[in-house]
Parts: C-alpha cells; sequence; structure tokens
C-alpha cells in the first residue's frame, strides 16, 4: 500500500495535484497572517480566488493582502492550467483505451484462464477455430501476420499477435494459465520447438499436435506433447468410416468376446488369472468397442474418471503430500477392482505409478495408443481433490501400446487452488 501511494505521489498527476493543495494551504496561512482572518475564511477566499467565482462579502483591506492576492490569481491560474491539462490527458488515454481494439484484446487475454492457445496455419485454423467456438471452449490464436490478426479479431476471436516460437508470444497469449495447446504449424520442426516452450513455461500444460511424418512423433513426445496426430492418418480413418457399418464391430473385438466365452465356460470353483475374469473381459470388449465406434470416446471415458476420482475416491484419502497420498491410494485401487499399482518414483510435485495389473487392459491387443483413460481420470479427479492443487496426469506406457504394464506421470502445481 505505502509503496503504491509513494508511486501515485510521484506520478505527474500527482505531483500537479501536490503543487496545486500547496498553493491553496501557503495562500490561506497568508491571508490569516496579513487579513488577521479565521482558517475558514481565509480558506474561502482562497478557493474563490483560484476558482474565479468571486469574493463575497469578503475582501483583503490592507494593501499586502490586495498584492498578493493579483499574485495568487496569476500563480493560483497557472496550477490550475496545468492540473486540468494533467488530468485531462489521463482521462482521454483511458477512454482511448477502452476503445482501442487492440487494447482490449490484450486486456481480455490477460483475464483468461483454462483456455485453449491455437498455433496452427491459416487453412487449418480456419477450421479449429470455428469448431472450438461451437463448443464454447475459451481460446486465444497465435499468427505473426498481422492481417490475419486483423481479420480474426474481427471475426471476435482473441489473437496474440507475433512469432508463436518465441516465448513471450506464447506468454502473451496466456500459455503459463492456459489448460491446452495445439501446435498445427507447416513443419514439424515448428511443432517441435513450440511444443518444448510450451511446456516449459506450463509443464501441466496439454498439448496435442500434428505430425508431418511419422519419424517425427518421439520428438514430439519427447518435447512434451501428450497427443500426436498425423494428417494422413486421421484423414484414411475418416474416409473409411464413411462406410462402416455401426452395427459391427472389428475382428480385436470379436477376439475378446471369444475369450469372454471361454471364461464363462470355466467353472466357478476355478481361480480366474489375472486379466481373465469375465467381467474384466467385458470391460475390455466394451472399452475396443467405444475405440472403434467412436475415436473421440477417450475425453468423455476421462471426463468420466475423473468425477469417480473426485466422487468416489478422493473421500477415502485423508488429506497429505503428494507422496502420502499416493500410498494410500493403492489399497483403494486394487479394492475398486482397477488393478495393482505401485509408487515408482514420487517427489513434492511430481510421481511416477506403475500399475503392475490392469485389471481393464491386461491382454488386450496392441492398438497402437493407450486406452486406460478411465483410470487416468480417476488418478487425476481423486489426486486433485486430495491435494487441493492442478494435477495433469499421462499414461505413458500401456498395453494398448504394446507394453505389458500400464505407467502413469504425475505433475502437481505447488500452489494450492
Amino acid at each position: 500500500m505505502g509503496k503504491q501511494l509513494g508511486d501515485l505521489l510521484r506520478s505527474p498527476g500527482g505531483v500537479t495535484l501536490l503543487l496545486l493543495v500547496a498553493v491553496v494551504l501557503v495562500a490561506t496561512a497568508v491571508y490569516m497572517a496579513i487579513e488577521g482572518w479565521p482558517f475558514l475564511t481565509a480558506l474561502i477566499f482562497t478557493l474563490a480566488t483560484i476558482t474565479t467565482v468571486g469574493y463575497g462579502n469578503v475582501y483583503p483591506s490592507h494593501a499586502a493582502g490586495e498584492i498578493f492576492t493579483a499574485g495568487l490569481m496569476t500563480v493560483a491560474l497557472a496550477a490550475v492550467v496545468v492540473a486540468l491539462s494533467t488530468y485531462a490527458s489521463r482521462l482521454l488515454h483511458l477512454v482511448a483505451r477502452g476503445v482501442d481494439p487492440m487494447e482490449h484484446n490484450d486486456r481480455a487475454i490477460a483475464a483468461l484462464r483454462d483456455h485453449v492457445v491455437v498455433i496452427a496455419d491459416e487453412g487449418l485454423a480456419s477450421v479449429l477455430l470455428p469448431s472450438l467456438r461451437a463448443k464454447e471452449v475459451p481460446l486465444v490464436a497465435v499468427t505473426p501476420e498481422a492481417e490475419l490478426d486483423a481479420r480474426w479479431r474481427e471475426e471476435g476471436y482473441l489473437v496474440a499477435l507475433g512469432d508463436p516460437e518465441d516465448e513471450e508470444v506464447l506468454r502473451k497469449a496466456g500459455v503459463e494459465r492456459a489448460l491446452g495447446l495445439i501446435a498445427a504449424l507447416p513443419s514439424d520442426a515448428e511443432n517441435v520447438f513450440v511444443a518444448l516452450s510450451a511446456h516449459e513455461l506450463n509443464p501441466r500444460l496439454r498439448i496435442a499436435a500434428r505430425a508431418h511424418s511419422p519419424s517425427s512423433i518421439a520428438k514430439l513426445r519427447r518435447s512434451g506433447a501428450d497427443e500426436i496426430v498425423l494428417p494422413g492418418q486421421v484423414t484414411a480413418v475418416n474416409l473409411a468410416s464413411l462406410f462402416q457399418d455401426r452395427t459391427r464391430v472389428g475382428a480385436m473385438v470379436h477376439d475378446v468376446t471369444e475369450q469372454l466365452r471361454t471364461a464363462l465356460a470355466q467353472p466357478p470353483a476355478v481361480p480366474a488369472a489375472a486379466g481373465s475374469r469375465a467381467d474384466d473381459i467385458l470391460f475390455r470388449a466394451v472399452r475396443l468397442a467405444l475405440q472403434e465406434l467412436s475415436p473421440d470416446m477417450e475425453q468423455t471415458l476421462f471426463a468420466l474418471g475423473e468425477q469417480f476420482g473426485r466422487e468416489a475416491v478422493a473421500p477415502n484419502l485423508a488429506a497429505g503430500e503428494l507422496c502420502q497420498v499416493l500410498e494410500k491410494l493403492a489399497p483403494l485401487w486394487a479394492a475398486s477392482g482397477l488393478g495393482n499399482v505401485r509408487v515408482a518414483a514420487c517427489s513434492e510435485n511430481g510421481a511416477r505409478l506403475e500399475e503392475t495389473r490392469c485389471s481393464t487392459c491386461q491382454g488386450m491387443p496392441n492398438v497402437g495408443k493407450a486406452v486406460c483413460h478411465l483410470e487416468r481420470g480417476v488418478l487425476n479427479g481423486a489426486i486433485e481433490a486430495a491435494l487441493g492443487r492442478t494435477v495433469r496426469t499421462r499414461e505413458t506406457k500401456c498395453w494398448g501400446l504394446g507394453d505389458q504394464v500400464c505407467e502413469f506421470e504425475i505433475a502437481a502445481d505447488l500452489h494450492r487452488h
């Protein structure tokens, strides 16, 4: 508070105001001394002189008072003119800030939280921006092109103008406060650099990146990208899905169905091996069918898992630090039927969990992607609720990727909500 007051008094407006107050007080004291007036009368006469509203029934009765009044008029008029010009200039500046589109754009970005930063070429951005807006996702677009910046702002989007590979531009787009980032520039090198810079600024940021060649996927993952899309692959899947019979599922689901038939044929007295219980197999069949028939289902499963974690698991976890919460989570994980987990590494703001037995995906074929979105959501929701801190969870190993174990990396914000 003291520093703010000091800054105000040192500003041009503060200095002008102090000067004006000093003139009034000094003049009041002089009139009290020369004319013998009481303080209030001297103050009123001083203000009447400065504001030029007239003296009323009070006026100087001594020559010294009249001479001083003449001098006061000159000095006070100058002080008033300076004060008016100073504050008029500041007022005009504030009004200009309110109507300047660029200023309005920047202030709106500064107020955003949990938004998505879109860094894409014009062609892809023309599809991404309306799609995100239709889903009511708050967003900021980044472009180095002034013409594109102006057009997008006219269309009602918030835009950060500048080179997306510049960290200052990423900060201007609010990456440090953002929930996610889409990196879809024309070259893999640009996308890798943007993903790396954004991940360093905000380790909890969920990054989706476009890869132009399969060889760049590993580099994008190392740079911090959570989801990587090959446009050609997506196009092929979408084209094929136009001819997909939604009443039928693929061979992998039929294989799991055969496993279920075999499991059900076992006598009840025979203990089931890990991952071969009928309910586990049925869950895998449902998961594969959802993935095949609804490729965007992973976000729904993650959201569902977060709700389970917050409302069912977290109330059974005593408050504590991250490592303490994870140790208490392990028996609950097993009791819920999800499998067995162990803490492989842990610190104040990060950890790595290994699911040595995954009841819901163990035995699943290699489908080329992580599939434990429900489990990842349960972890995220439970830990966030227990810690009161923002948590970001990634699945780095999975049966769906051909691994024989599931592994989750957890990053927790040091600051509580």
